[in-house]
Formats: C-alpha cells, structure tokens, sequence
C-alpha cells in the first residue's frame, strides 16, 4: 500500500476570466471602514504592520516567501483587522509558491495566475471576497494583464459560486495525480468531456 505522504489524487475545474475595466459601485461590500492594498515587496508588507493593521492571523514567513519570489498580496481589512488575503502570479516561478498543480498559465500571453484567498469567518458573507477580486482585477489590468486562469477543487462548491459569480468561465475539468515525486495532469475542455483525451507525464 502507498502512503498518502507519497500520493495524492484530485480533481479540479479549470477556470478562465476576461479582465476588464468594471463599475467600482457594483463591487462594494455591505460592511463599511474597508481598506484594500495591493503588495508586491516584503518592506512594503513590513510598513503595513508599522501602520498598526493588525496581521497576525497572516504567515509572514510563508508571505514573505512568496513576494520575494514574485508573487503578489492582495490584503483587505475592515478596521485594523485582516478580513481577506488572495494571492497573483505574472511568472511561473512566482505561481508555484502558492499553486503547485501543473496546469498551464499562458504568462507570455498577458495570462496571470490567482488562487490562494482567504477571507476571514467573521466577515464572510460581507462582499469583501467579491470587493477584493474586483480591486485585484483592476490593478492587474494595470500591470497588462488581460486575462486570469484558476483551478478549484471539484469538492469546493464556495469557491466555485465564487469564480461564477466573479464571472469566470469553466473551460476544463482535470485530474491530477502524483506518486513518488512523478506528476500526471490530464484536462478535458468543458465543450468536449466525452472527446478522449491524453495522459501527459509532468518531470
């Protein structure tokens, strides 16, 4: 018998969004004293804590990794307290830190990477996910990007309302297995579920 510690099986749904300039008004949450910073450098994460945001429920370390490497923090709080986090990548090195399946990006293509968010239990059900994602989207199309790419486990039905009320695209489905350090990334396109489709061995 393989251990789990050595294997893993899932299988996720592709999403794909079109960005675009949107109305800010459509986006509000319903919860007032909401502060919203895009980071992109650990100093500037740094400055966040001497501003006196209260951070604490945040892995600075796993943070800190993450935009050194080139990924970028969404961070929204309600007061001084931190109400939702939600990562992006414009590289592939800067993607892995936070999103480990091999499903491709098409980074030379304005494509982007977005996964990784989390909203605080105590102010879910606010809009700040949704207020979140729309700032994020506005600053990526600031950066060029023209389109963002996302995987969702097919057992996390939130995130998926998530992605269609965001209005995002399903455009596969994949399954995903690993053992023994050897990756297998196999993805349908939605349009054609029941075409065969092909086993690719990942190094």
């Amino acid at each position: 018998m393989v251990s789990p510690l050595l294997s893993e099986f899932g299988i996720f749904y592709v999403y794909e969004l079109a960005l675009r300039e949107r109305n800010e008004a459509d986006y509000l949450p319903k919860i007032q004293s909401v502060t919203h910073t895009m980071v992109e450098t650990v100093e500037h994460l740094d400055e966040l804590t001497k501003d006196e945001f209260d951070l604490s429920l945040l892995d600075m370390s796993l943070a800190r990794h993450r935009l050194e490497q080139g990924a970028i923090l969404s961070l929204t709080c309600i007061g001084n307290e931190l109400a939702y986090t939600g990562w992006s990548a414009l590289t592939e090195k800067a993607k892995n830190t936070f999103n480990r399946y091999p499903y491709k990006v098409g980074f030379a293509n304005n494509e982007i990477c977005r996964g990784a968010s989390w909203t605080n239990p105590k102010y879910r059900r606010q809009g700040i996910s949704y207020y979140s994602s729309y700032k994020e989207e506005q600053f990526l199309i600031a950066k060029g990007a023209t389109k963002s790419r996302a995987i969702v486990l097919s057992s996390n039905i939130a995130s998926q309302k998530g992605n269609d009320k965001a209005g995002s695209k399903l455009v596969a489905k994949a399954r995903y297995f690993r053992i023994f350090g050897l990756q297998f990334w196999r993805e349908r396109p939605v349009r054609s579920v029941d075409d065969e489709d092909r086993l690719t061995l990942l190094g």
